[in-house]
């Protein structure tokens, strides 16, 4: 695949945040709204039992009106599993952004990426929308529609990278009957010395 030019719109990122049951002024109220975790797809379609997302930001997420180059490789993978890898630069080359899926692709039942976002706004709700560096996610069944998901989530470990402190978390999604429906890792810029508290 070739580059392909990206324009963030603000009404779709407003749209996706509102899908995600975020109220999030930074998704919402902005005026340049920064893009939710999910949001920058890893490119094609990956449906399978277990679908496995990696969402990564070089800083800040990008906001809309940025105007990104996507660039998208099929990766070979395994036989059984479908894979694909989307990097995003900004206009003057620097890498933003990347997003890659994989999925078995032999599943029968597809797994939606409603519970990812879902699971996603339960954590830049809590650790901040424009301080996610890195949103990695495995679903292991479908979220029925209109079915109520409960979230939790806890600080694994504390450090600095390229001169910003950063957190990593575990999340975890499960169904009305305690099942997990989808897992997460993300990765968090804060401020200050102080571990944010468990969820």
């Amino acid at each position: 695949m070739g580059n392909v030019a990206v324009v963030l719109d603000t009404d779709a990122i407003r749209l996706f945040a509102q899908a995600a049951r975020s109220d999030n002024p930074a998704y919402r109220l902005a005026d340049r709204p920064v893009v939710p975790p999910t949001f920058l797809p890893a490119g094609g379609s990956v449906a399978g039992e277990r679908v496995e997302t990696d969402h990564r930001f070089f800083g800040p997420p990008p906001r809309a009106g940025d105007q990104l180059t996507a660039i998208r490789a099929g990766a070979p993978g395994r036989p059984a599993v479908a894979e694909s890898l989307t990097r995003y630069f900004d206009r003057t080359g620097g890498l933003v952004a990347e997003s890659w899926a994989a999925a078995e692709a032999f599943a029968v039942e597809a797994v939606s990426p409603q519970a990812s976002a879902l699971l996603a706004t339960y954590a830049t709700d809590w650790l901040g929308a424009e301080a996610i560096r890195r949103f990695r996610t495995r679903s292991v069944r479908p979220l029925p529609p209109g079915d109520v998901m409960s979230c939790s989530g806890q600080v694994t470990q504390s450090y600095v990278q390229d001169g910003e402190a950063r957190v990593d978390v575990s999340l975890c999604g499960v169904d009305a009957a305690g099942t997990v429906v989808v897992r997460a890792w993300a990765t968090f810029a804060v401020t200050g010395d102080e571990t944010p508290d468990p969820r």
